[in-house]
């Protein structure tokens, strides 16, 4: 669903224009898109999701536009979008509203526009414009919420009178239990959605309302809690003390009555502490089982239709409502998980519970050959560093593919002449313009192992299992690609995972973050899944690469083919993980450096926004409210 802007005036090519929008609370939240159509093409970018129900753009107008379109997500209907004003910006409101998110980095812009660099400028104020810090997360809040439009985005849908039923379970817990559901009751009495009814677990609870509610011991079966509910229905489990946000039932009932296979579901939340401001927004991936199992993520904000809880209809009820159990009943589903993309409960902030405990989670070991492919040119000390950490590696269950591109310097020459001497190295002389796609699928139809190991030969191994760890995932038979945690010989943060649409394309978040940065939600602390991973270090098995064709030497010969190649095994079912417990440095670009680079990147790119456009507006292991131009996680604008 799209539609065309209309402006007054001309359309304002080359100018800056400010978006404000809202959209449905009921719809789970996604990125929009803005569309630039010219006669060579049309390009488009990300709008920020209305997370609380509204929104805004800042942006630039590319020169040679000729129309501009917004698009809505799929799924979403026009009845769902409000586009509130659109107003041409002068660059002096621009730098102000830049000021304002970055004083620092407007000066920078400033210094750019003096200097007649108008390409960087443009580029730092949209890094600067499309990001909030995590940190100012409570004022964000504040300036993305709106009330519900009960006349309008946010009217009583028909549909309602058939939905499910969900039944909300309010358990007290700790000592002030008489005292902490008066807020939790207030915020359900504000919900939108009728159809729903309230159990009380908890002996010091009292209720007064205007529907029934029963009461429940906390030691009597669980199953007492969702008698007279059919099989589809929802159970809405709630801790006294937390908010339910006005939409929450709406929300969820819009969202599962399209998933009739999803069986349970889980929503973002945040907590309030003692002076009211709100703090620490969990923003969840989309579902993520080897994330969840190795660090339980789901938290407070989960529901389940009563089918899936029959089998623990015998445990004691107070026993079923802790979010320990509700971690186990997600960690053991097989089948599909659902993800609604709203803020949907606030509970109290306790410092205990600023971060789940990480739990060692790593694939049962299983040993398999790997052949490692190392693409080089010259730099013989690179080369040398990288080999040396090769063999250190263990178990030695490995053979080694050198392609040397044309290498012409003596040190370098000497050093794969002795190299061809080992019985577990060979080295393939190939010849041309430096193709590291075409490069790798050479050695991959000369490789003897199970697993392919794509290794840049800028890259030094950090421990001797690196290798076995990587290989653990690859063999599991729903994972495609896996990737390491590289850093920068200073220690910095390199690479641990990327993220779709960040840059534009696709890059490496949270990079130049100090060793111990456990990353959003803890991520970099365990293995997880996300839709991408470096080429510098990329581990697949052979038949899963044979199956799509190996790298795209063509479109891709130098960047963004890794990226391309996880999304490709993605469409055959195959997951791209992630795991912290393989560690490299990594020289980035050492061998090859940066000149000319941009020249060949803008024919790349297109090829990959032609393929992946919609891939990159929605990457389900990214938030769609975190921004995609910070590097560092951050608030969309």
């Amino acid at each position: 669903m799209q539609f065309e802007l209309a402006f007054t005036d001309n359309l304002p090519a080359g100018q800056w224009i400010r978006l404000r929008y809202s959209t449905s609370l009921y719809c789970s939240a996604s990125r929009l898109a803005i569309r630039f159509g010219a006669d060579g093409g049309d390009v488009q970018t990300a709008m920020p999701a209305a997370f609380f129900g509204a929104g805004e753009w800042v942006g630039l107008i590319p020169e040679g536009t000729r129309r501009v379109s917004i698009v809505l997500p799929a799924g979403y209907a026009v009845t769902d979008f409000n586009l509130a004003s659109c107003e041409v910006l002068s660059l002096r409101e621009v730098f102000r509203l830049a000021w304002n998110g970055s004083a620092g980095k407007a000066l920078l812009v400033a210094g750019l526009a003096a200097i007649g660099r108008r390409g960087e400028m443009n580029s730092t104020l949209e890094e600067i414009l499309g990001a909030t810090s995590l940190e100012r997360y409570h004022d964000w809040r504040a300036l993305k919420g709106r009330e519900p439009d009960l006349a309008g985005l946010d009217a009583r849908r028909d549909s309602w009178r058939e939905g499910p039923h969900i039944r909300v379970i309010v358990h007290a817990v700790g000592e002030k239990g008489a005292e902490a559901p008066d807020e939790t009751i207030a915020s359900l009495h504000r919900q939108s959605y009728p159809n729903w009814s309230l159990a009380l677990v908890g002996t010091d609870m009292t209720y007064n309302g205007d529907r029934q509610a029963f009461r429940v011991e906390g030691g009597a079966r669980a199953g007492l809690l969702w008698e007279g509910l059919e099989a589809s229905d929802i159970v809405m489990p709630v801790l006294a003390g937390d908010v339910v946000a006005d939409y929450a039932m709406a929300a969820l009932v819009e969202f599962a009555s399209g998933r009739s296979d999803c069986p349970m579901f889980y929503a973002d939340e945040d907590s309030i502490d003692t002076g009211r401001r709100y703090v620490a927004p969990e923003l969840k991936p989309d579902w993520s089982p080897i994330f969840h199992r190795a660090r339980p993520y789901v938290g407070r904000a989960v529901y389940f239709r009563r089918q899936a809880l029959e089998a623990h209809a015998e445990v004691p009820s107070a026993t079923l409502l802790r979010p320990s159990t509700w971690n186990a009943l997600f960690a053991g589903q097989v089948g599909p998980v659902g993800h609604v993309r709203r803020l949907l409960l606030t509970k109290p902030w306790k410092p205990a519970e600023s971060g789940a405990p990480a739990i060692l989670a790593k694939p049962a070991t299983e040993r398999a050959t790997a052949t490692l492919i190392v693409p080089t040119r010259d730099r013989a000390d690179l080369l040398a560093a990288c080999l040396s950490s090769l063999e250190k590696t263990r178990p030695r269950d490995f053979d080694l593919v050198i392609v040397d591109n044309g290498s012409k310097e003596p040190a370098t020459r000497e050093l794969l002449d002795r190299t061809r001497m080992h019985s577990w190295a060979r080295v393939l002389d190939v010849a041309g313009p430096f193709n590291f796609s075409a490069l790798c699928n050479r050695a991959a139809e000369h490789a003897e192992g199970r697993v392919l190991v794509f290794l840049n030969n800028d890259t030094v191994a950090m421990q001797p299992d690196w290798l076995a760890n990587l290989v653990n995932w690859a063999v599991r038979p729903d994972v495609g690609a896996v990737g390491a945690k590289l850093f920068y010989p200073s220690g910095r943060l390199q690479h641990a995972g990327l993220v779709l649409g960040l840059g534009g394309y696709a890059a490496h978040i949270d990079i130049g973050e100090g060793a111990t940065h456990r990353g959003y939600l803890d991520r970099f602390t365990v293995p997880h899944e996300v839709s991408a991973v470096t080429g510098a270090c990329l581990a697949v098995e052979k038949g899963k690469f044979d199956a799509i064709g190996g790298f795209d030497a063509k479109r891709y010969p130098i960047e963004l083919g890794d990226v391309d190649l996880c999304l490709r095994l993605r469409q055959r079912g195959w997951t791209t993980v992630f795991t912290p417990d393989a560690v490299l440095t990594h020289h980035e670009s050492a061998t090859r450096g940066r000149s000319n680079v941009a020249r060949r990147y803008a024919k790349e790119r297109r090829h990959f926004l032609e393929t992946w456009k919609d891939a990159i507006l929605d990457d389900p292991c990214f938030h769609p409210a975190l921004s995609l131009t910070a590097r560092r996680t951050s608030l969309d604008r």
